[in-house]
């Protein structure tokens, strides 16, 4: 099985619109189109795209839906088709899916070529959590065929205003079900400018550090991948393909930059603007508020979903940036203290290693004077 992670470019197949749910935070404003997406012209995409081998590790086909396996029988039929062309380009097929159709013939397909199709599932925390967000279709889904078939991909959770109380016990809950990889993240095009939040948001973190501090074993979650060290070269850093390493094709085999840009997203004047957008030059998505801002290095965003609520690419969320200064400080005390405290006798590490240790706390420090943290 080729590592997901090492696939550099990737390719996102718009397979449907429909979905079988509706979840709180959904972007999508056509779900109860009946299109999918044409055999021929997927065929004839990839053949361009797989028979001539790309200067990346490899290239990740995405399908995206809706819901992609209401499509399930295009998708088989489209993914036996291409195994059997014996392209030199290295791939690998990828869905993420709200679970719910996977059972039966679906399920005994997806694990006889697991290591050919990963299924990244959409979980939103515990049952409680999850119905609330996602259409009470927790008891749909087969959590256990997902931890067991494809044990490194995890779990991909999405917080709403409606979870965030519950941020810390959901992310546990999961932990404890298997799941060793879980990505989560701030539902996009909400409004997070109520202050109460904050409290909040504080609040879950702290648990879940000590959760991790309890269960040093654990992998945690993204909410915990921050490269503290890039603030102190105030590197620029682009935070998707979008544009570069990416593309998605639209059912009618429009090319965007994202799939966010689709004209089922943003309406048809603004994604035919999207074709055209630079993002190869990093003027073109970042704002000269944001240029400004010591925490750009590590500060997240969506192109995307900055142009469907802004119409600019470039226009970041500000309602999110309390809640990004909170997690930083949250998530610098815990490493910092998993680093002094850490019982390793520093003499064993790798000057690597070391070299890493050494920038990490260099990097909290200065985010500590940058947020003025006691």
């Amino acid at each position: 099985m080729i590592p997901k992670n090492s696939l550099q470019r990737s390719i996102y197949i718009t397979t449907n619109l429909t979905c079988n749910l509706r979840c709180v935070y959904c972007y999508e404003q056509d779900k109860n189109s009946k299109e999918t997406f044409d055999l021929d012209l997927a065929k004839s995409t990839l053949t361009k795209e797989l028979s001539i081998k790309s200067n990346s590790k490899g290239t990740l086909v995405n399908f995206h839906g809706g819901e992609p396996f209401i499509s399930f029988k295009k998708i088989k039929e489209l993914c036996e088709w291409a195994w059997a062309q014996n392209f030199p380009e290295n791939f690998l097929f990828f869905a993420t899916s709200n679970g719910t159709l996977i059972h039966g013939e679906m399920q005994e397909w997806l694990f006889e070529n697991r290591k050919r199709f990963v299924v990244g599932l959409s979980l939103d925390g515990t049952p409680e959590m999850h119905n609330r967000n996602r259409s009470n279709s927790y008891d749909l889904i087969d959590t256990e065929f997902f931890a067991k078939t494809w044990p490194e991909q995890g779990v991909k959770m999405t917080v709403s205003r409606e979870t965030i109380h519950s941020l810390a016990e959901g992310i546990i809950y999961m932990h404890e079900l298997g799941f060793k990889v879980i990505r989560a993240n701030l539902a996009e095009m909400t409004d997070w400018s109520n202050p109460q939040f904050l409290d909040i948001y504080k609040r879950e973190l702290q648990k879940l550090s000590c959760y991790y501090s309890e269960h040093p074993e654990i992998n945690k979650c993204s909410l915990y991948d921050i490269l503290f060290s890039a603030v102190l070269n105030n590197d620029i850093r682009k935070w998707c393909g979008a544009g570069t390493e990416m593309v998605s094709i639209d059912i009618d085999g429009s090319k965007y930059p994202c799939h966010l840009f689709f004209e089922s997203v943003c309406g048809k004047e603004k994604s035919e603007k999207a074709k055209n957008f630079d993002f190869s030059n990093p003027a073109s998505y970042i704002s000269e508020h944001c240029s400004k801002c010591q925490l750009l290095p590590i500060c997240p965003t969506c192109y995307g979903a900055n142009y469907f609520s802004r119409g600019d690419i470039a226009s970041r969320d500000l309602s999110l940036c309390e809640l990004h200064k909170v997690r930083f400080a949250e998530v610098a005390k815990y490493e910092y203290n998993r680093i002094v405290n850490d019982p390793t006798d520093i003499a064993t590490l790798s000057n690597e290693e070391k070299y890493k240790r050494m920038r990490t706390l260099e990097g909290i420090e200065k985010l500590a004077t940058i947020l003025d943290l006691k």
